[in-house]
């Protein structure tokens, strides 16, 4: 885990950096064009989710929420999903369970077998939780 906490966060440098020097007109391959803060402030707090950094995956989640337009409605709602897990992580059980009610009630309107997926992997995460008052 140590390797890769250390490899992912030099990538993440990596693509903060190139994010931050890049200027109008430069060369772009097609793929990365909208790439914008706001998706990288989500990339950033998926990658520290998932190596179990719960305080930084949360400021990401919360600035890529902040930055990204109602109109990326399905983005939005993973991260959402990112937030709660972090929020879960750093043992704010009620915050991780309002954010994920969000996020289910949201996917269930939007028909996205993604959006479903990443719901119920959260709502596996509560397990634990089950009985907690």
């Amino acid at each position: 885990m140590l390797g890769e906490a250390r490899s992912c966060t030099a990538a993440l440098t990596r693509a903060e950096h190139a994010l931050d020097t890049a200027r109008p007109g430069d060369e772009v391959p097609h793929w990365a064009r909208t790439f914008d803060e706001a998706q990288l402030a989500d990339e950033l707090g998926h990658c520290h989710r998932d190596l179990q950094q719960y305080r930084a995956a949360a400021q990401h989640a919360e600035r890529s929420l902040q930055l990204s337009a109602p109109a990326y409605a399905r983005s939005r709602l993973f991260c959402r999903v990112v937030l709660a897990s972090a929020r879960l992580g750093l043992g704010e059980l009620d915050q991780a369970c309002l954010l994920g009610a969000e996020a289910a009630q949201q996917a269930a309107e939007m028909r996205s077998v993604r959006a479903t997926e990443y719901v119920r992997a959260f709502e596996r995460s509560l397990e634990p939780y089950r009985d907690a008052v």
